[in-house]
């Protein structure tokens, strides 16, 4: 009964432990094959009962499921890594803060790009340089960074530093990998996590920020 009606094993023991559901539902199986029920109570043909003849199992409507492909193919690798190196400590509000050297003119590799990052041009990664932003960024990681979103405050976010250049007058390059803490016209207050260290950027020297992307912004 339970094969003819497609039930699986669970749930015709589940049948057969309920005895009155049992009961009914064997009665009004063997009505609907016209044959006595005490053929299917018995757990197979008596040699004076010949075996119904089923003939009005309806047809499966099932559809096969067709695998697209692992995501990780369909992923572009056309997400640009810049180059970064660990720059010299520099002291900010009377605190030495670890900086990092970056070359935008550098692409050492290009990355899979996230299907939610797709057309993205203002999307780009770094590899996180000592640190001081571990345990959430270890040494070597990679970060994800947007330009199009600036960070808010609670944000993670690469910082550019305007650096003297004795032929341009000053130029970027330079960054802080930290978190934001509070902003103003005159200052930013950053944080970083080893060593646990608040401290204030002043704004002028401080180009622009972008912000890094979370989790969820790269899984939607």
């Amino acid at each position: 009964m339970a094969r003819l009606e497609g039930l699986n094993d669970k749930t015709y023991r589940a049948y057969e432990n309920d005895q009155n559901g049992y009961a009914k539902r064997a009665a009004e199986f063997a009505k609907r094959l016209n044959v006595p029920v005490e053929w299917l109570l018995s757990g197979g043909p008596r040699p004076d009962t010949p075996p119904p003849v089923i003939d009005d199992i309806p047809e499966s409507n099932a559809v096969p499921f067709k695998m697209e492909g692992a995501s990780l193919l369909r992923m572009h690798r056309d997400l640009p890594i810049f180059g970064t190196a660990l720059g010299a400590e520099h002291i900010y509000d009377g605190e030495a803060i670890e900086q990092t050297t970056l070359n935008l003119a550098e692409i050492v590799e290009y990355k899979r790009r996230p299907p939610i990052l797709d057309g993205r041009a203002d999307v780009y990664g770094l590899y996180v340089q000592g640190s001081s932003m571990a345990p959430r960024f270890e040494d070597g990681s990679t970060v994800y960074v947007e330009k199009r979103k600036r960070p808010a405050i609670g944000d993670d976010a690469v910082v550019y530093l305007r650096s003297p250049d004795e032929v341009e007058g000053e130029r970027i390059d330079t960054v802080l990998i930290k978190r934001v803490v509070r902003k103003s016209a005159a200052y930013v207050e950053l944080e970083q996590f080893n060593p646990p260290k608040i401290f204030k950027l002043p704004m002028e020297r401080v180009d622009h920020m972008d912000r890094v992307l979370t989790l969820e912004d790269l899984v939607g």
